[in-house]
């Protein structure tokens, strides 16, 4: 049986590092700049760190897309906010629970975040449907959804305004909740921010 000389392995090796090396580059260097699009979008918000973490998993669907990247902002703040919702709302009443004023701020807390919630299903609902070609409608569309973002993020804090500073809420349960309100609340921003760049951006 004929074996391969030291030179046909070379040659071959060769080949194959050629071929591995040009199927994976493309995929690469693409997925590569996707996350550094999102780097560079997440400069611009409040909570960058938080901002690239939450948003990167998703760079090869967001494909260095201004609208992809808002609409997957938003989308990742609605379930924040449908999760920290569910928490707020499941907390223990009665005997070793809520006080009778702890559970009317918890009461208005989800409230809030219902409302926020809904705010977010329509900016999410408006992206999907931007018409880019009409550019009159495009501004009325940006207008609509910077205003139900910033709503949003206004209901997240006033959810915890209504635990008062006035210590009638044990400390442990203002942390529960703020500890789900203020995620909520970062990527409202961020997601705000977001949206402000595609706006500019499409202006310019």
């Amino acid at each position: 049986m004929k074996t391969l000389s030291q030179i046909e392995i070379i040659f071959l090796s060769i080949a194959l590092l050629l071929f591995i090396t040009s199927s994976a580059t493309p995929s690469t260097y693409s997925n590569q700049t996707n996350l550094d699009y999102i780097k560079t979008s997440c400069n611009l918000t409040h909570y960058k760190t938080l901002c690239y973490i939450s948003l990167s998993p998703y760079a090869l669907k967001i494909d260095s897309n201004p609208q992809r990247l808002a609409v997957t902002a938003l989308n990742l703040t609605l379930s924040s906010a449908n999760s920290a919702a569910k928490f707020i709302k499941n907390i223990p009443h009665g005997r070793g629970g809520l006080t009778r004023f702890e559970a009317g701020a918890v009461a208005d807390c989800v409230e809030e975040i219902g409302d926020s919630v809904s705010e977010l299903q329509d900016s999410i609902r408006e992206l999907d449907s931007i018409n880019y070609e009409d550019s009159s409608k495009f501004e009325m569309v940006m207008s609509d959804v910077e205003t139900w973002v910033s709503a949003a993020l206004t209901d997240d804090d006033t959810c915890m305004d209504g635990f008062g500073q006035d210590g009638r809420a044990k400390a442990v349960v203002k942390d529960l909740v703020r500890r789900h309100v203020v995620k909520v609340a970062r990527l409202t921003s961020n997601a705000l921010a977001v949206i402000n760049m595609y706006a500019s951006t499409h202006e310019k």
